[in-house]
């Protein structure tokens, strides 16, 4: 099978750190050389990142800079597309590395599937720092108690047609068809672009035998910020775009923090709330403990016991007070 020509698009600010490990295992992969370009559309780095790019597109003609001056992610996203000469495009993340096949791979996914316009696999958390924080926070990211059901996070067993995958590998057609991502949605871009793809009548494919190592926040402040915002963007999202863009995943911590905010408000004039609330409390935690106690034994790492509870406790707690700030908040609608 001929494989098209494919178009790499990166967005990338500041990433000194592991933009030259993500462009090995980019420029290591199995695809064919004379049909694919890579383009590192970056939102004019300062820590070095530029001159790292630089030093590789000087040894390889597949990576071209783009300057991306405002660094907004679905800008540099939309930069890549509008300059790519592939008729698939595939959206990399740099704080991942992909194994030999996984360009070739996708596009295969794409091609065998006519009915599938966007195709990706599972995204394998690892820390970025191996400490016992890092650690539980990236396997946070992998369970279902952490994750809910997002099942390119939590893996599946076979293929499936799903509402989203990490990254992307489209046919650009696709982009002609709906058109780009959305520049007013600082995050939740793809979230938005690909239910906009379903609601046109597009399919999106996961595929599990496709992996690549994703890696997660390790630093708690880091860690909470960026939960913070992911419970946020959901509900911002949808005010700007003026439809409903998450699913019941998003809502569900948001619940939790409510129910734990009213018991704690009323438990000092009710016994029933002090009840319910203490069940609320002692369900979570037994949850919490079963969920890190299988983690540990299957990591072979017994102080994930003890480490992960709380880390799940603080994902669902600033994670629904980002949703409760991102429903309340009055602010900018579609015009």
């Amino acid at each position: 099978m001929d494989l098209p020509f494919l178009s790499v698009v990166i967005p990338c600010w500041n990433e000194s750190r592991f933009v030259a490990a993500f462009l090995d295992s980019v420029l290591g992969n199995t695809y064919p050389a004379d049909r694919m370009e890579v383009l590192l559309v970056d939102g004019m780095s300062a820590d070095g990142t530029r001159e790292i790019v630089r030093q590789y597109a000087v040894r390889d003609p597949r990576i071209v800079l783009v300057d991306n001056p405002g660094h907004s992610k679905p800008a540099a996203l939309n930069l890549g597309i509008r300059q790519a000469r592939g008729d698939v495009i595939i959206r990399l993340d740099v704080h991942a590395e992909y194994p030999p096949d996984y360009l070739e791979s996708c596009v295969r996914g794409l091609v065998e599937n006519p009915r599938a316009d966007n195709v990706g696999g599972i995204r394998i958390s690892q820390a970025r720092d191996d400490t016992l924080l890092g650690r539980a926070i990236a396997l946070s990211t992998t369970s279902v108690f952490g994750a809910g059901n997002s099942k390119y996070r939590v893996g599946v067993n076979g293929p499936q047609w799903v509402d989203t995958v990490f990254g992307g590998c489209y046919r650009k057609s696709v982009f002609d068809r709906i058109g780009l991502f959305d520049e007013q949605l600082t995050r939740a871009q793809d979230r938005e672009f690909n239910q906009r793809l379903r609601a046109a009548g597009g399919s999106i494919l996961l595929l599990p035998d496709i992996t690549c190592t994703y890696y997660a926040r390790s630093d708690f402040r880091e860690f909470v910020s960026w939960t913070f915002e992911a419970g946020y963007w959901p509900f911002r999202a949808s005010r700007t775009v003026g439809r409903w863009i998450g699913s019941w995943r998003n809502v569900v911590p948001m619940g939790f923090v409510l129910t734990l905010v009213a018991g704690a408000a009323a438990a000092p004039v009710s016994r029933t709330a002090r009840r319910v609330t203490g069940g609320v409390l002692a369900a979570y935690g037994l949850t919490a403990l079963t969920f890190a106690t299988r983690l540990a034994r299957k990591h072979h790492d017994p102080a994930l016991a003890l480490a992960m509870p709380p880390v799940f406790l603080t994902t669902h707690v600033i994670y629904g007070a980002g949703s409760i700030k991102g429903a309340l908040e009055r602010g900018p609608e579609r015009s």
